[in-house]
Formats: C-alpha cells, structure tokens, sequence
C-alpha cells in the first residue's frame, strides 16, 4: 500500500492542460469539485488564474508552460511559493541533474550554447522563455540576450554569462525530428552536454561530462518534466519546501530578446 497523501485535482479545459492532466501521477484523483491542487494553462492571465486557485483553497497549482507576457501582476510571496511552472523542457530532472554537474564548471566556462529545435513555429515563442529558463538553471546568471538572425525557420541570439563567457542560442523550427533541447557548458579542458527530450516522449534526458579521464553519464532519471512538476506540486501541498518559478519567472521574462525584424513574442 503507498504511503504518499493523495490528493484531488481539477482537469478544467485549457491550453496545455490535457498533456498536464495525462501524466497525473497515482497520487492525485482528478476531480469535479473544489481541487487540492489546481491546473492552470499558461496563457495570459496565468498569475491571476492561479493566485484565485489557490484562494479559493487549492494547496498548490501547476500552470502549463506560461507565455512571456502576463497580465497578472506580482502574487504574494506566500501564493507564488505554492506554484510549479511545468516547463516542457527546465522541469526536465535532467536539466537539475545538469545544473548540479555544471556548478563547478561555470567559473572556467570559454562557451555555453543552447539548441532547442520545435516543429512548428507557433510553439517558437513559448519554447525560446523555456530555453532561456533551462539556460539560467544549467549556465547560471546571463545578461540580456540579443537577436542576431530571426525569420520563419528560427532565431539565433547571442549574449554572455555572468563570468563573461559567450552564450549562444539557437532556435530552430524543423519537423525533421522530435522536439528538442541540447545544452553544452565548455571549459578549456572538458565540459557538459545535457540532451533534453520533449515532454511529449518518455525518453529520458542524458546528461554527459567530458574531462581530461574521459566521459561520465550521469544517471538516468526516467521521469518527464510533466511528471516532476506534479510530483513537486505534491510534496507542495504536503507542506514541503517553497517554489522559485514565479519570481524566476520574472527574472527570465526581461530576458527574451525582440526578434530581429522589431517585432515581439507574444
């Protein structure tokens, strides 16, 4: 018999929230009525969404990827601790397992790049904020971030972390392969490569390190991003630690750089 509390959750229609709702963990029972922790898509107005979620009883909230722009405002701090930002491809606890490894190696960076590869451009705007998100988890603190190239296949930016190593960043819309996030953290003599799968798949993340003995795997974590930001919101609303996502939410929004024809992403 488990022993993990059980929970009840709402399954409103929203964007999003179907792929959240498939991948409710044993532990959670959906339901019609008043949720214990409530989905929330992340279109505009999420903030808003989620903070009358959470007054009107939910223990915790879990938004589907959020859109740069949000007409919500700032949450308290002690209802913006109870929601989890499920991204599709930062919630992957490969890209953890990656920010714990790149810890050491960010001092002696010479390169970070980031690759994130979507197949249609509509999801351009939401993944470039997810990329950026995994960047700040993985690479550490970077400036802003400057659009070199943009147009109907992609966008590329440059920018710098904060030791001054160069980061550059790639988007690209392609249906030749699954959707995809690549991380590389490179120092003089070695470095991190993390492969993030997309939440759609139940492929695992691999995340590897290269030094002067060779290449390390790290441990595989056979769980998606969907999943892990369920089973946060979980432990949540057993009292357990706080969540950062809405204020690195906001310190990563600033961040998304105007494509390079003066337009916005939206």
């Amino acid at each position: 018999m488990s022993t993990h509390p059980r929970f009840t959750v709402a399954t409103a229609s929203g964007h999003g929230l179907a792929e959240l709702a498939a991948s409710l963990p044993l532990s959670l029972a959906p339901t019609g009525g008043a949720p214990q922790i409530a989905a929330v898509d992340g279109s505009a107005g999420w903030e808003r969404r989620a903070g009358e979620a959470l007054a009107a009883g939910a223990l915790a909230a879990v938004v589907g990827p959020p859109t740069a722009h949000d007409d919500g405002g700032h949450l308290p701090d002690d209802a913006a601790g109870r929601i989890v930002v499920a991204w599709g491809f930062a919630s992957n606890p490969g890209v953890l397992a990656a920010a714990g490894a790149a810890a050491a190696l960010r001092g002696r960076a010479v390169l970070a790049e980031c690759r994130v590869t979507v197949p249609d451009a509509g999801l351009v705007d939401a993944a470039l904020l997810d990329a950026l998100t995994a960047c700040g988890r993985v690479f550490g603190a970077f400036g802003p971030v400057e659009t070199l190239v943009s147009g109907p296949a992609g966008q590329h930016c440059a920018g710098h972390l904060a030791s001054g190593a160069p980061l550059a960043l790639a988007l690209v819309v392609s249906a030749a392969g699954p959707a995809a996030l690549t991380l590389r953290l490179l120092t003089e003599d070695g470095g991190l490569t993390a492969h993030v799968p997309s939440a759609a798949t139940a492929a695992p993340a691999e995340v590897r390190i290269v030094g002067p003995d060779g290449e390390r795997l790290l441990p595989t974590r056979w769980e998606t991003s969907r999943r892990a930001s369920w089973r946060r919101a979980i432990a949540i609303a057993a009292g357990g630690p706080a969540s950062g996502d809405v204020a690195e939410f906001h310190r990563t929004a600033p961040l998304v750089p105007p494509r390079a024809d003066g337009g916005t992403h939206t």
